[in-house]
């Protein structure tokens, strides 16, 4: 064993908490690592390796021994002769003092870092604990354990399963190194308590006494300590229901990813939820209130704020066939972005932006109703941290560690909304370090993608973009995510022409309200086979909301059956009190010519699209324009409007080049600096090649101070055009990036400017703003 493993036996190492020092236990195995046995040693005993040479070969024995002994044997080799004759050389001794650190040693190797999970194995167990097998799974399973009651009795079998057979799969990072920790947080008690004694825990834990007793093959240890309260696995999905006890049934099956972490078995009905005392997740550095009881700056304003008027709703005549009045409420209460607190680096930017340290999200289906084949969220952090999400659908954790700069983070695809339903679809996620976060979705490659905005850019009104449905599989969509309870929820629909949709039971139709009341982390989607551009959306609470389309082609098609491919469309929403007046919407690099939307958040709001005015009379009202010979275009009103640039489908060399959906940042909404990921997608075949781009919209002054990486725009392939807003000139700078990861833009003078980035291959597209002021 090396030298640095052999000598922990002289240092302190506090490992004793509970079950004590774990350790591989076996005989006669031909190497240390193939050990299947664990058992748990007492206070002056630590983990040893003997290799034994006899006329049977080489041969291995582990387990626990004391100090004293396994120094002495580890000093020397002895040969001892047994009664039937055989001749054994005890030909090296190792002793370690860390958890499972005898799997390595006498000169054989270790167990390898590239593996599926280590996992408890057992069969018919009475307690989850009392396992001392473990089992290694492959790369594409997970740790299971079920717990079964047959007659009153509760029988435990613990083992792998196949991924894709659990509905979520939490990931617990650094396991096999950090077995001393995991003991201060997983170790349970699984006897009947009787009379104690405490002593203190190192760890500054809630602490109850109990008994534990120990047993291995060298001697029987009884042992008084205090136990600390456990922290349930971070992986969690419950199945099954109760049922009467002569009947056997399956009480609770949960699936967990990371070594050893299926040591025990919460029930749905017993789970903590995020609203309890007691954490069910493990994240070092950031406190567990944190993670359940978020003091976000939502939350914040709306319980320090004086009592507030409820939300009226009022049934109307069966001509609206919703709600005639809704009222957000006011009394006392302030709006939301005025009351945050901004970061340091919100500051630098002059105001809330698109970082922060709380996300709410949600995620539509793809084409023909599918889930994407990957969601991956890219977390661009400033500095080292930790990220924390709850999945509330299954009571589901997933905790990791962010490091500086790019960092990937894939959930599970089947967490796609459904039509028309509420359902526990979000996903919440908590960052102790202020980070940026994009959402990619892959659907054979790159698909769609969106900026994701923290809660402190939630509000209570938007106005959504969507694109009419090309067929009659593929519905366009508005998906809201509410963060608090009782969050009282108000569509004031626009539907193209006659087109209606359907709510339990009642056609809705352009003009209506469609309301319904969201608890906390509840998502509601309504979607049709029409446009829902212009509906607005309030809510009494903040809520998160994401439109497009499931799959389309821009422009419809008169034919859809000449259609080969269709793109899915999303885009996260900024809020109403986000938006701006000032826009420059850009050219689009293989694209000779997009549409782009301008749509009113008031009435009768005047715009001004190059040297032509006109008026949107009311809330909602939109303008659908096409711009040809890929120019950029100028944009101004009196009142705040969202702008949405279309990209067209277009007939390409191979097949039909999708288009994309991406929010225009106003020029108010212009930062400083950003932080951008290239992604790298997978290629659907040898002929395929995602082209990726940068758009730089800046004020012409300052072109030369814009940096990408440390360097200047013309030493990238890039192009520049120059557009007038306003008496201002603005250039527009178009950058192909051919290199996956991430990159800075940022200005040297700390001027403002706008970022957006894009993509297509031959058949797929998508884009998406970078940042923005919120």
């Amino acid at each position: 064993m090396k030298d640095v493993i052999g000598a922990c036996i002289f240092f302190s190492i506090a490992v004793t908490q509970g079950l004590g020092l774990m350790c591989l236990q076996c005989v006669n195995v031909i190497q240390p690592r193939h050990c299947h046995g664990i058992t748990y040693c007492a206070d002056n005993e630590v983990c040893y390796v003997e290799k034994i040479i006899s006329t049977d070969g080489i041969r291995y024995n582990s387990g626990c021994r004391e100090k004293g002994i396994c120094k002495v044997q580890n000093s020397s080799s002895t040969t001892l002769t047994s009664g039937d004759g055989l001749i054994q050389t005890y030909a090296c001794t190792d002793c370690c003092q860390s958890d499972l650190c005898n799997s390595e040693g006498c000169g054989e190797p270790g167990i390898p870092s590239t593996r599926g999970p280590m996992c408890f194995g057992c069969s018919q167990i009475r307690n989850a604990t009392d396992c001392r097998t473990i089992t290694y799974c492959r790369q594409t399973e997970v740790c299971h354990i079920t717990e079964e009651v047959e007659f009153g009795d509760k029988v435990y079998s613990t083992g792998c399963v196949h991924s894709q057979l659990c509905s979520s799969v939490a990931s617990r990072q650094n396991a096999i190194s950090d077995l001393s920790l995991w003991h201060t947080f997983t170790r349970a008690s699984t006897v009947a308590s009787t009379s104690m004694s405490t002593t203190t825990s190192q760890a500054q834990t809630t602490t109850f006494p109990t008994s534990s007793r120990k047993t291995h093959t060298h001697a029987t240890h009884t042992k008084h300590t205090t136990k600390q309260a456990v922290t349930p696995p971070m992986g969690v999905v419950v199945v099954g229901r109760r049922l009467a006890l002569h009947k056997r049934y399956v009480d609770c099956s949960q699936c967990c990813h990371g070594d050893l972490c299926n040591y025990e078995c919460h029930r749905l009905d017993k789970a903590t939820t995020p609203s309890s005392s007691k954490s069910t997740a493990y994240l070092p550095t950031i406190h567990p209130t944190q993670i359940f009881h978020p003091s976000s700056s939502i939350q914040n304003t709306w319980q320090q704020s004086s009592p507030t008027t409820q939300a009226t709703m009022q049934q109307s005549s069966s001509t609206t066939q919703g709600i005639s009045n809704f009222t957000i409420p006011t009394a006392g209460t302030v709006p939301l972005t005025s009351t945050i607190s901004p970061t340091s680096s919100q500051t630098q930017n002059n105001g809330p932006d698109s970082t922060g340290q709380e996300f709410l999200l949600a995620f539509s289906k793809h084409e023909n109703g599918n889930d994407a084949d990957n969601i991956s969220l890219l977390v661009t952090s400033p500095e080292n941290g930790h990220i924390s999400l709850y999945i509330p659908e299954n009571n589901a954790y997933i905790n990791k560690t962010l490091t500086k700069g790019e960092n990937i983070i894939g959930l599970d695809p089947h967490l796609t909304v459904d039509n028309l339903q509420k359902e526990n679809k979000s996903v919440h996620v908590l960052t102790d370090v202020n980070v940026t976060l994009h959402v990619q979705e892959y659907r054979n490659v790159f698909d769609t993608g969106f900026l994701a905005l923290p809660t402190h850019c939630l509000s209570t009104k938007y106005i959504v973009s969507t694109e009419p449905a090309f067929d009659g599989a593929n519905p366009a969509y508005v998906t809201v995510a509410a963060l608090k309870d009782n969050t009282i929820l108000s569509f004031k629909l626009k539907l193209s022409g006659n087109d209606t949709i359907e709510f339990k039971g009642r056609q809705y139709g352009d003009g209506d309200f469609l309301n319904i009341s969201l608890g906390r982390y509840e998502t509601f989607q309504i979607a049709g086979l029409t446009d829902f551009t212009g509906t607005i959306v309030q809510s009494s609470n903040p809520v998160s909301v994401l439109s497009g389309n499931t799959a389309t082609v821009v422009p419809k098609p008169v034919d859809p059956s000449n259609i080969f491919d269709a793109q899915t469309l999303s885009q996260m929403i900024p809020s109403v009190p986000s938006l701006g007046k000032q826009f420059i919407v850009p050219k689009l690099q293989d694209r000779h010519s997009f549409y782009y939307k301008i749509i009113a958040s008031s009435p009768n709001t005047h715009v001004t699209v190059g040297n032509r005015d006109t008026t949107l009379q009311n809330e909602g009202s939109f303008q659908t324009l096409e711009s040809f010979n890929g120019r950029s275009v100028n944009i101004s009103s009196d009142k705040p409007v969202l702008v949405v640039q279309v990209a067209k489908t277009m007939q390409s060399h191979y097949d039909t080049a999708s288009g994309a959906m991406i929010v225009t940042p106003s020029v108010e909404q212009y930062r400083s600096d950003y932080d951008v990921i290239i992604p790298d997608p997978p290629k659907r075949n040898l002929q395929t090649k995602y082209r990726t781009y940068l758009t730089i919209i800046t004020n012409s002054s300052e072109v030369d101070n814009i940096n990408i990486d440390g360097k200047k725009y013309d030493a990238f392939n890039s192009n520049l055009q120059t557009v007038h807003l306003n008496g201002k000139s603005y250039s527009v700078i178009s950058l192909e990036m051919d290199d996956p990861g991430l990159h800075k833009v940022n200005s040297s003078s700390g001027s403002k400017f706008g970022l957006i980035t894009y993509g297509f291959d031959y058949a797929q597209g998508y884009g998406y703003p970078v940042g923005l002021k919120c």
